[in-house]
């Protein structure tokens, strides 16, 4: 019998969620597909909807993408400590008919830094205040990072105290790493401003700069890279929160090289 998982979005289509563990099942010879839903964001009802029938079918799990990974929390039966502690659910296991809710984001964030060789240690600096600037700043502080958030707008983070970006310049000498958390890489010319916008020379030569998108070189990255800075891409995190995903549903160690080359191939 193929099983089913699935990953809800909206939009979905640029997902690359089906790529990774579609080649994830076939390394693994197990027989199951990731079929890609769009759930639109009003009414709320839809997504509930979405994640019973999907309980209901007995499907293996479920990923769990912009703009849900909050509101899903709702249709939880049961939620993991991790996914508790950030609010956020990216991954669901059905366990006779129960809806259980995980964050892979956070640990696969650090599992990403691991691969790529970054150094744990020390001080971190993350930017932006949303969800994904929480889960970076839950996985490093786990890992034993002293870990600073600075946003646009710190009276708008509720998760924690975040500083204004004005401040920034004065910790930049003491950071291990950057972490970029923000959507501007999505958009060209927010990339842009923050890439003009980062006070590059008070950063350390030795400190690692890392961003959460995938889908292309974001200029950010590319600055950090022309004055000799490693960088690490949102490709890692990709890769191996869908690993972590793939063990939580099949109880089988994922096959992280060909999910990256299968994410490779797709670009």
């Amino acid at each position: 019998m193929r099983h089913l998982t699935a990953v809800l979005g909206w939009p979905i289509a640029h997902s690359k969620s089906p790529v990774l563990h579609d080649a994830a099942f076939a390394a693994v010879g197990l027989d199951a597909v990731m079929v890609p839903c769009a759930v639109p964001p009003d009414p709320p009802a839809r997504l509930l909807a979405a994640v019973r029938g999907l309980a209901a079918v007995d499907a293996l799990g479920a990923s769990v993408t912009v703009p849900h990974k909050q509101t899903v929390v709702a249709a939880c039966d049961q939620l993991s400590p991790l996914a508790a502690a950030v609010g956020a659910v990216n991954c669901l296991v059905f366990v006779d008919g129960a809806v259980h809710g995980h964050n892979t984001d956070v640990d696969g964030f650090v599992d990403g830094l691991r691969a790529a060789a970054v150094p744990l240690a020390g001080a971190a600096i993350v930017l932006g205040g949303g969800g994904a600037a929480r889960a970076v700043a839950a996985g490093l502080g786990a890992a034993g990072l002293t870990t600073a958030v600075f946003a646009r707008r710190p009276e708008a983070v509720t998760w924690t105290a975040a500083a204004p970006w004005t401040a920034l310049p004065a910790h930049l000498g003491d950071a291990a790493l950057v972490v970029d958390a923000t959507s501007a890489g999505l958009d060209d010319a927010a990339d842009a401003a923050l890439a003009a916008a980062m006070p590059w020379a008070a950063l350390a030569p030795t400190a690692a700069v890392a961003s959460l998108i995938y889908h292309r070189p974001t200029r950010f990255l590319t600055a950090a890279a022309a004055r000799g800075h490693r960088t690490v891409d949102g490709r890692a995190m990709l890769v191996y929160q869908a690993a972590r995903a793939f063990t939580l549903w099949t109880g089988v160690a994922a096959p992280t090289a060909a999910m990256a080359a299968a994410l490779d191939a797709s670009r």
